[in-house]
């Protein structure tokens, strides 16, 4: 249980993390020479995983065709995002920061709508490429030389279900592992309709913004693209957001060293 959390879901293991992005002011007059990018454009799907704990169904909730995200008996416990372009055969994969209370969503003004991507709460990064003909996804550290291949099914156009990880360090298949038998629950990722990357900061602005009476303020991404750049194969990325960011509201950027990528972005 613990390997295939490691692979597949990194926030099963709940362990409480601070949040792991910076402030930069690297954007500040204009994109950076030596930038790349990482275009997020309309063939990319979101797909979200959310799991609750409810003691009625240890299964994942699927995603609701109504607003109401919530049953009296749910709790949600963990959000995780999968942006797959089929068109370009590329994926990024993002976890979100654990939280081994299984509190932290327990305040609605803490989730945003299904279609917003709170990059507050990202945690880590694989990036991966659908392989030809099948449907599998190899996330590959270049460096490492150490790969995940997810397999996966898709049913109904909308439930994208992971069913098996496979490892493999130099080319070889090292480990195979079948993820209903190592997860509790569900491997299943829903398809939503559009998607924007966004930036919510609780912790900063809730006092604030309390006392104007209104929940704190939600910025979004300016191109929903993931700018990143190699400095002797270390990785840095970045989002740029439409509002500058708390607590010196100076710069719209954040960006995520090389310890938030489990392998590298590519062209």
């Amino acid at each position: 249980m613990k390997k295939i959390g490691t692979i597949l879901f990194c926030a099963v293991l709940l362990i409480s993390c601070a949040r792991k992005f910076d402030i930069t002011a690297a954007f500040r007059n204009g994109i950076p020479a030596g930038m790349q990018q990482w275009v997020l454009d309309s063939s990319y799907h979101l797909y979200i995983r959310e799991v609750f704990l409810d003691t009625t169904n240890t299964g994942d909730k699927l995603v609701k065709n109504t607003s109401a995200a919530f049953n009296a008996s749910d709790k949600l416990i963990e959000i995780e995002y999968l942006l797959f372009s089929e068109q370009q055969g590329r994926a990024v994969y993002i976890s979100t920061i654990p939280d081994k209370y299984q509190t932290y969503y327990a305040k609605k003004a803490r989730y945003l709508k299904r279609e917003y991507l709170n990059a507050y709460d990202f945690s880590t990064f694989h990036f991966g490429k659908k392989t030809a003909g099948d449907n599998a996804i190899v996330f590959e550290n270049t460096i490492t030389k150490h790969s995940d291949t997810w397999n996966y099914n898709i049913e109904k156009d909308s439930i994208l279900h992971v069913y098996e990880v496979v490892e493999r360090i130099n080319g070889d298949a090292n480990n195979v592992y079948l993820v209903d038998e190592a997860l509790s629950r569900t491997a299943s990722f829903i398809r939503t309709d559009s998607f924007r990357i966004a930036f919510r900061n609780m912790a900063k602005e809730k006092k604030v913004e309390t006392k104007r009476g209104r929940p704190p303020l939600k910025r979004f991404s300016k191109d929903n693209t993931i700018y990143f750049r190699n400095d002797g194969n270390k990785y840095t990325i970045y989002f740029r957001f439409d509002k500058t960011l708390p607590p010196r509201y100076k710069d719209y950027t954040i960006s995520f060293g090389n310890s938030r990528l489990v392998n590298q972005p590519f062209q």
